[in-house]
Order: structure tokens, then sequence, then C-alpha cells
């Protein structure tokens, strides 16, 4: 079963990061069913996490004139009457239609206006899916942010808006880097206000959600030279590992901070002492090899019995965050079992 960031629309991919920009103003220029599909979609999921707020969302609302004749004037007095609301950004995303028509979208938005107005290209018949829109909108978004003096400290780029936890994930990485003394320069992009994005070029170090995220971290080295690393901290291991490497690049003496984290994780695996010997089957399809290893981790370290008799557990896809993520999911576990 794929899920929404393996495939999905290339517009909803954009629509994640810019509708989490505050006082931003997302003006999609298409017919109104690409708006209407994404506002149901989009509204649904942040329901679905306690953020009753609607996303903003406005549409040019082309009709079969503009597809004859070009929809670059309206949109022109689109993005002016959105302009009238002084939102802090606007961002206009195209659509299939846009792009095959062959409006103008970059050059109506480089205009003169009052507010900054981004385009963001979001053809899907061109190619792509969510994930290239989720891309695109960051590369997008960069673009407004200048070099600064760099300041030790980091951004968080190309968190998963959409994705179960996301607001514990970043928690948990605060978590962390404050067991080392590094603070979040910027999240890219959740939660962000337009200032936010202007000092995206400060931060010495960037820290990818996942994989999927290089092309964006390879872009802002590009532009800013900021080095990255790949993923959030995956596993018991892998958590220790991540507070190496962020240490390893700010010269820091992270010893006493892993030992603790290293301890942490002991306590843990013993306040979950009632699942040893249990069996368990994991409830997760399909399953690559990188995403199971972490469950494998678990099951070896609680002494737990992998076995096709076994009860299900949840090994969710994204794996959950740190260790704190870890015992949530074991609290699952747990219950699963009837441990």
């Amino acid at each position: 079963m794929t899920s929404l960031y393996d495939d999905g629309c290339t517009l909803t991919g954009a629509l994640s990061v810019t509708t989490e920009i505050a006082r931003c103003i997302t003006l999609i220029h298409g017919p109104s069913g690409c708006a209407h599909h994404n506002f149901s979609l989009l509204h649904a999921l942040h329901a679905a996490q306690g953020r009753m707020v609607p996303p903003l969302l406005i549409s040019t609302d082309m009709t079969e004139k503009e597809v004859i004749f070009g929809g670059e004037r309206l949109l022109e007095e689109t993005i002016r009457s959105v302009v009238k609301r002084r939102p802090d950004l606007v961002c206009v995303l195209s659509t299939c239609v846009t792009a095959t028509i062959g409006d103008d979208v970059d050059a109506v938005c480089h205009g003169s206006y009052q507010t900054p107005v981004v385009h963001i290209p979001t053809g899907g018949f061109i190619g792509g899916g969510f994930l290239d829109g989720h891309i695109q909108a960051l590369v997008s978004l960069s673009l407004p942010a200048k070099e600064s003096e760099k300041t030790p400290s980091v951004n968080l780029i190309g968190e998963k808006t959409l994705e179960y936890e996301v607001n514990e994930h970043y928690q948990e990485i605060k978590r962390l880097l404050s067991l080392v003394g590094v603070p979040v320069n910027v999240r890219f992009v959740s939660g962000t206000t337009f200032h936010d994005l202007a000092h995206l070029g400060r931060a010495s170090l960037n820290i990818l959600r996942d994989p999927s995220m290089v092309p964006v971290g390879e872009h802002l080295k590009r532009e800013f030279g900021t080095p990255f690393i790949e993923s959030f901290p995956l596993g018991m291991e892998g958590t220790l590992r991540f507070l190496e490497r962020v240490g390893s690049h700010f010269s820091i003496d992270v010893t006493g901070a892993v030992t603790g984290e290293e301890a942490i994780q002991k306590a843990m695996v013993q306040d979950f002492s009632s699942l040893k010997g249990k069996r368990i089957i994991f409830d997760a399809s399909p399953m690559t090899d990188v995403h199971s290893c972490y469950g494998y981790e678990l099951a070896e370290m609680l002494e737990l019995e992998i076995h096709e008799q076994g009860d299900p557990v949840p090994l969710p896809d994204p794996f959950p965050v740190g260790t704190s993520g870890i015992r949530r999911l074991l609290q699952r576990w747990r219950r699963r079992c009837h441990a």
C-alpha cells in the first residue's frame, strides 16, 4: 500500500508546505476543482491532528475562457486582490491546466506588488508526485533567504507536516539537541513565519527529516554552504550516533550526553520487561529493509521472538523519532501483547 508521500498529487505536496507558514495565503492558479479537492483533503488531515482552523487557500477559479485564451490576466488580478488582505507572503501554485496551456506564471509573480509573491511550479502533468511538490516548495521558499553570518544552530529541513506525531518528533529533536547545547534556528517549514525564512542561511547545520529530502539539503548546501545530516534520529543506536554526529560537527564533547541517553534507553528497556519472551509479528506492509531493521533492533533488545503466529504489533512508517518515539511505540506493543 502506497502512502500520500509515495504518490499523490504534486500540488498537494507543495500545499503541505505553504499552508504551514503563518500569515501566508496560498493561491492556486487553476480550476476550482483543484483547490476544492486539496482543501477537503488538507482540512481532514489537519482535523485528525486536532488542528481545526482550515488551511487558507484561494483559487483563481479558471474557466473554459481562460483555458482557451490564457489565464495570466486573471492571475494578476487575483494576486492584487489577495495582497489587499495584507498577508506576509503569497505563494502561487500552478496546476496541470496552467502548465499545459503555457501560462507564464513566473512572470506574473515577478510583477510589482506590496507583498512578496513566490511562484511554486506544481504542474503534475509534466511529471512528479507529492514528494516532488514538497521538494519544489522548499526549494522555491528558500530563494528569498539571504546568506548571513553563521550561528551555532541547526535548521530542521523537510518535516512531513501531515505525518503522524509530527509535533512529538519535533519536541524529541529539540530535547536531543538541548543535551549538546545546540538550538533550532528555523523549522523549514512547520509553524514558520516569512521572517524566519529570511534567516535560513544562519544555521551551521541542516538536519533533514529523512533521505528523501537530500535534494533540498544539496540545494541549501550550494546556496549557503550549509552541510547536512540525512535524517532525524531513528532507532536506539541511531539516536546515540545522531548525538555524536551533531557533536562532531560543532566540535562538542558529547560523551556525557551519549552516556546519559544510553542510560535512559536501558531504563526504558527495563520498564517494558513484561514484553520479554513474547511472540510478535510486525503489522506493516510493505516493509523495507531500512524500515524493518529498527523493529528487529527493538525485538532483540527486549528479547522478543518474531514468529508468524505472534501478536501483530505496529511498525509505523515513518518510524518514530528518537528515544521518546520508541517509548510511545513500545506502549502500543505492550497493549497489543496484553503484557
